[in-house]
C-alpha cells in the first residue's frame, strides 16, 4: 500500500530498530526455521533458546515489517520478503545482514562526524580501518567475504555475457576474495584461465572456494597489493573495487593495472553506476545508500560514468564500452 506522509516519515526515523530486529531474526535463524512451514512460539523458542514472551515480542515485531506473518491459530510463516532472509535461496538477503550488523551499526553512529570531518565513521568506532579489522577477525572477515561472493556469484553471469572475452587468455580478479567472479566467467569461457588477487585476509578461502566451483585447475591465488602491481593479463576485472577508495587512490589502483596489461588487455569495472540525477526508484536507493555506506566505512565513492573519465584519463586508459545492468553496471576501458 502507499504510506501517507507521516507514516513514512515514522519509518525512515525508524529505520535503526527495524535493522535491529531483522538482524536478530537472521542472528537466530528464525527465517530457516520457517522454511519448512508456520512454527508455534513455543517451538521457535525451543529452536532458538530465547524465552517465549521476549521472542513473541520480536514476531510481532517482524509481523508490523511485513517479514513474518502470524497465522488464525497463532504460529508464524514467512512472508516473501521472510523467505529472501533464508540462507542459500535466490536473491537472499541473509548474509548482508549478517554482514552489516554490528560492525556498520557502530560505524554509522558516527554518521554526523564522518559528514563534518570526513574521517570515516568505522574508524572512529573499530580504531582503525575497514581492512585492519577484516586482517584481526576472522569471523568478520568471512562474513565480509561471503557477501562479496555472494553479489559476484549474482552478476557474473552478467559480466561473463556483457564483457568482451574475444582475444583474453588470462583473467586477473583483483581483490577477487574467493574467485566468484573470475569463477562464474570461466565457468562460461571454458578456454580461460584466472589469478585471483587479494590480500590474505581475503583469499583465507580461496582455494576450498575454487575447488567447489570446479575450477581450481585452471585459477591460481596470487596474494599481494593492488596498490603497488598486479599479475600481466588480459582482462582486469574489478568489481567493488574503486568505489571503495577516493579518486587518487581509485585512479593508483587503474595506473597499477594499466602497467601490468599484455597488449591488447582492458580493465571490466563492475561497479553500481548511478545516473547524474536520483529519484526515489529502488535501484537508486541501492546506488545512494551504497555510496552513503563507502563514505561512513572507507571514504570512497559511487561514480557515475563521466566521473570514471578522468580517472581512465590519469591511468593511461581510456573508455571502451558501457553496458548497464540492474544494480551492477559494466565499465570497459582499454589502453590509450
Amino acid at each position: 500500500m502507499t504510506l501517507k506522509p507521516e507514516d513514512r516519515a515514522y519509518q525512515l526515523v525508524n529505520g535503526f530498530r527495524a535493522a535491529q530486529v531483522v538482524g536478530g531474526a537472521v542472528r537466530l535463524g528464525i527465517p530457516d526455521h520457517l522454511a519448512t512451514g508456520p512454527m508455534s512460539v513455543d517451538g521457535l523458542s525451543m529452536e532458538t533458546k530465547i524465552e517465549a514472551g521476549r521472542l513473541r515480542r520480536l514476531l510481532r515485531g517482524l509481523v508490523a515489517l511485513g517479514v513474518v506473518a502470524e497465522q488464525n491459530d497463532g504460529r508464524f510463516s514467512n512472508t516473501e520478503v521472510g523467505e529472501l532472509f533464508r540462507e542459500g535461496v535466490p536473491g537472499t538477503r541473509r548474509l548482508m545482514a549478517l554482514m552489516l550488523i554490528p560492525e556498520s551499526y557502530r560505524a554509522w553512529d558516527h554518521f554526523m562526524e564522518t559528514l563534518q570531518t570526513g574521517v570515516t565513521g568505522h574508524s572512529l568506532a573499530h580504531g582503525g580501518t575497514l581492512w585492519e579489522s577484516l586482517a584481526r577477525d576472522p569471523d568478520f572477515a568471512a562474513r565480509f567475504n561471503a557477501v562479496m561472493a555472494s553479489n559476484s556469484e549474482e552478476v557474473a553471469r552478467f559480466v561473463a555475457t556483457s564483457g568482451e572475452f574475444t582475444h583474453a587468455s588470462v583473467v586477473i580478479d583483483v581483490g577477487g576474495g574467493k574467485g566468484a567472479l573470475v569463477a562464474g566467467v570461466m565457468l562460461d569461457h571454458p578456454r580461460l584461465r584466472g589469478i585471483v588477487y587479494d590480500v590474505p585476509a581475503g583469499l583465507a578461502e580461496t582455494s576450498e572456494y575454487l575447488a567447489a566451483r570446479g575450477v581450481a585447475d585452471r585459477c591460481a591465488i596470487v596474494e599481494g597489493d593492488f596498490f603497488k602491481s598486479v599479475p600481466a593479463g588480459d582482462v582486469y576485472l574489478l568489481k567493488d573495487i574503486l568505489h571503495d577508495w577516493d579518486d587518487e587512490r581509485a585512479g593508483a589502483i587503474l595506473a597499477v593495472c594499466r602497467a601490468a596489461m599484455n597488449p591488447g588487455a582492458r580493465t571490466m569495472i563492475v561497479e553500481r553506476v548511478p545516473p547524474s540525477h536520483l529519484s526515489d526508484d529502488p535501484v537508486h536507493l541501492n546506488f545512494a545508500m551504497t555510496d552513503l555506506q563507502m563514505m561512513v566505512q572507507l571514504g570512497g565513492r559511487e561514480r557515475t560514468l563521466e566521473e570514471y573519465e578522468p580517472l581512465f584519463e590519469g591511468a593511461g586508459l581510456k573508455l571502451d564500452r558501457f553496458t548497464p545492468g540492474g544494480v551492477y553496471q559494466l565499465v570497459e576501458a582499454v589502453a590509450v
